[in-house]
C-alpha cells in the first residue's frame, strides 16, 4: 500500500497527461462546432431561410480520470466514474473501518448497497441518477474490498438481514502472536517489478475490451467438484450468515486459483506468457485454503460475534441429528469426524454435548462393557424428527 502499489500507479498514468489534453481538445471542438451552427442559424432567421441542421455530435466520452489501483473515497457515483473511464480491470477500495463503509451503503441512495452486492459479480451496471445527465454505464462493475472493523461493530452489522452482502467477505479473525521486529529488508523492487507483469495485460479486443476466459485444465475439475459438495454437506449443518459463507465457498476457491496462477507467474523469472488455464497445483491450493483457514475463520467470526460458544455449538450439533437421525448413542470423537462447523476440536465438541445434556437431547450412556456411564451420550427418542 506505501512503496509498491503507488509505483505501479505511476506507471499507469504516465499517459495520461496526453489523454486529458485529447479529451479537453474534443470538448473544445465540439464547442466551437456548437457555436457556428448557433451563428448560422441565427444569419438563416435574418434572411428568412431554413436554419441548418445541428452539427452531428462528436463522441466526447466522460472527462480522462487519471488512473488508479486504489480508491479511498467511496460515494458510488465517483467509483462508478472510475470503473467506466479509467479502470477498466477493477479497482481496490481500501477502508480502515469496515462497518462505516457498511453502514453508509444507503445514507444517501437506499439501491447503494445492490451497487455493492453486484461488484462481487462483475456484470455490466448502469449508475443512473437524477443529478447526472447521462447513466454511467460500467462495462464491468469489479471492485475489490479490502479493510478492517472491531468485532463489537461487526456483531452490530450481523443483527441486519442477511442479503449475501457479508458472505462476500472473507473474515479473517486470527490469534494474537508475539511481538518481534522483523530483521529481514522489504523485497519492494522485486514486488514492484512482479505486481507490474498485471500491468500490461490487456483486455481482449476482438468485439470490445472484455475479460479472457482462463479455464480449469480437465484433472482440476474434479477436485472443485468434490470441493462443492462437502461445503454443501457443512452449508446443511449450518445456519444464519455462516450457511450463506458456506454457499459462497466454492466460488471464492474458484476466484483464489486464478488469483493464485497469477500470482506464481508474476513471481517467476523469464518471459513466459501469462496463464492460459487455472493448474491442478492452484484449484488444490485454493480449496486447501478455503475449506481449512477460510471457513474455519468464518465459523469464528460469525459464531464469536453473534452468539456464545455454549449457544451456538449445541445449536449445530442439534441441526446434525435431527437431520441425520443417527444410532442410538455417539462419542466424541465421532462428532469430530463429523467436521461440522466449529466442531473440531475436542473442547468445542465437548461444550456441545454438554449444551445437549443440559436440555435432555442426550444422556451419559454406559460403556461397551456394561458398567457405569462411559463417553457415550445416549440419543433421547424425544429430540424432535
Amino acid at each position: 500500500m506505501r512503496l509498491v502499489l503507488p509505483e505501479i500507479e505511476r506507471r499507469m498514468a504516465l499517459d495520461f497527461p496526453d489523454k486529458l489534453r485529447e479529451w479537453q481538445m474534443k470538448v473544445e471542438l465540439a464547442k466551437a462546432k456548437e457555436e457556428k451552427w448557433k451563428t448560422e442559424v441565427r444569419e438563416a432567421e435574418k434572411k428568412k431561410a431554413a436554419p441548418p441542421q445541428p452539427p452531428q455530435s462528436l463522441d466526447i466520452g466522460p472527462e480522462a480520470q487519471r488512473p488508479r489501483l486504489r480508491q479511498h473515497d467511496v460515494t458510488i457515483e465517483r467509483v462508478a466514474m472510475l470503473l467506466a473511464t479509467s479502470a477498466p480491470k477493477g479497482l481496490l477500495i481500501v477502508r480502515n473501518e469496515l462497518a462505516g463503509w457498511i453502514e453508509g451503503m444507503t445514507a444517501y441512495n437506499t439501491s447503494g448497497r445492490s451497487f455493492w452486492l453486484e461488484a462481487y459479480d462483475g456484470h455490466p451496471y448502469w449508475v443512473e441518477r437524477q443529478k447526472l445527465p447521462q447513466p454511467i454505464d460500467i462495462p464491468r462493475n469489479v471492485v475489490a474490498v479490502y479493510g478492517g472493523t472491531q468485532p463489537d461493530k461487526l456483531s452490530r452489522l450481523m443483527q441486519e438481514l442477511d442479503d449475501g452482502l457479508m458472505a462476500r467477505i472473507s473474515w479473517v479473525w486470527p490469534d494474537p502472536v508475539d511481538f518481534h521486529i522483523g530483521k529481514q529488508a522489504l523485497g519492494v523492487e522485486w514486488a514492484i517489478n512482479a505486481l507490474d507483469k498485471l500491468r500490461e495485460l490487456d483486455l481482449s479486443t476482438s468485439m470490445s475490451p472484455s475479460p479472457i476466459m482462463v479455464p480449469l485444465v480437465p484433472s482440476a475439475v474434479p477436485i472443485l467438484e468434490e470441493f462443492g459438495r462437502e461445503m454443501q454437506q457443512r452449508q446443511r449443518w449450518a445456519s444464519g450468515l455462516l450457511r450463506s459463507a458456506y454457499g459462497k465457498a466454492r466460488g471464492q476457491a474458484l476466484r483464489l486459483s486464478l488469483v493464485l496462477e497469477y500470482l506464481w507467474w508474476c513471481a517467476a523469472d523469464g518471459m513466459a506468457p501469462p496463464p492460459s488455464q487455472i493448474s491442478e497445483e492452484a484449484i488444490t491450493a485454493a480449496t486447501g485454503f478455503v475449506g481449512e483457514y477460510s471457513m474455519p475463520m468464518a465459523e469464528r467470526v460469525y459464531g464469536d460475534a453473534a452468539l456464545p460458544e455454549e449457544e451456538r455449538l449445541p445449536a449445530t450439533l442439534a441441526r446434525w441429528l435431527i437431520s441425520q437421525r443417527p444410532p442410538e448413542s455417539i462419542n466424541a470423537r465421532e462428532v469430530q469426524r463429523l467436521k461440522l462447523p466449529g466442531l473440531r476440536e475436542a473442547e468445542k465438541v465437548r461444550i456441545a454435548l454438554g449444551g445437549l445434556v443440559d436440555v435432555d437431547w442426550l444422556r451419559p450412556a454406559p460403556d461397551r462393557a456394561g458398567g457405569g456411564p462411559g463417553r457415550r451420550r445416549a440419543i433421547m427418542p424425544s429430540i424432535p424428527g
